[in-house]
């Protein structure tokens, strides 16, 4: 939903517009240095969307869409997919409003998604409450965001979440579990953070090798099932039904 920054100087709310425009829909330079992550978030997904816990329905949000990298799976469960995004994505057909508000009427969505969001909302009781706002009795909102992750600025990065936390802030906000999937067990997420703590100041080609070196090492861990259980992870998805 936000703008990115660099992570040295977040950007002021003057230039968040432009940097918005011009940065937060590019497809990130070192996006390799994530790409395990970046493959097992998406295939949690769609073990997610194609699961019979998650029923079909008419109309599906993307709150915080940005380049809507799921739009295609969520076709294939709902009828229309409706993409929402503070000003300045050309991609959205909604706008959300200084506080997460949604040009929506209460109870008018059967499922709410939401990646990588939660972590840079402001409030995220407020953000929650909006989820919950506009989705029907009974309905879904899936939900991914940070366990063990670096700081990341878009234009800011407020939150990071134990498991207990989390479900402790959904159950506040309304919403029961009904299924948490961990993505980077502790061992992988310690690679991952000394990867990215150190690679920032080798040359380009060595940076490179380096980075592919750690993402191997990474996959083969992550290769041995997960146990949904696992208290310690770097991002959380989360199926949450509206109580």
């Amino acid at each position: 939903m936000a703008a990115p920054a660099t992570e040295e100087q977040p950007a002021t709310p003057a230039g968040m517009e432009q940097d918005f425009k011009y940065r937060r829909f590019e497809k990130p330079r070192h996006h390799t240095r994530v790409r395990v992550i970046r493959r097992t978030l998406a295939a949690r997904m769609e073990e997610l969307v194609a699961s019979a816990e998650l029923p079909a329905g008419k109309k599906v949000l993307d709150y915080g869409c940005g380049e809507k990298p799921y739009e295609e799976l969520l076709r294939k469960k709902f009828k229309e997919y409706i993409g929402a995004d503070i000003p300045g994505n050309p991609k959205a057909q909604l706008v959300v409003g200084p506080q997460g508000e949604l040009p929506l009427d209460a109870a008018s969505v059967d499922c709410v998604i939401s990646t990588q969001v939660l972590e840079h909302v402001d409030d995220p009781r407020v953000y929650l409450a909006e989820a919950r706002r506009v989705l029907r009795a009974g309905g879904n909102l899936i939900l991914s965001t940070h366990g063990h992750w670096r700081y990341h600025a878009h234009p800011h990065d407020y939150w990071r979440w134990t498991v207990q936390g989390l479900q402790k802030e959904l159950a506040r906000a309304g919403f029961q579990v009904v299924r948490m999937y961990p993505i980077l067990r502790l061992s992988s997420a310690a690679l991952q953070l000394w990867q990215d703590a150190t690679s920032g100041s080798l040359p380009g080609p060595i940076r490179s090798l380096y980075i592919r070196f750690f993402q191997l090492w990474i996959w083969l861990i992550e290769r041995r099932k997960p146990d949904e259980q696992m208290r310690d992870a770097a991002i959380y998805v989360i199926l949450a039904r509206k109580v």
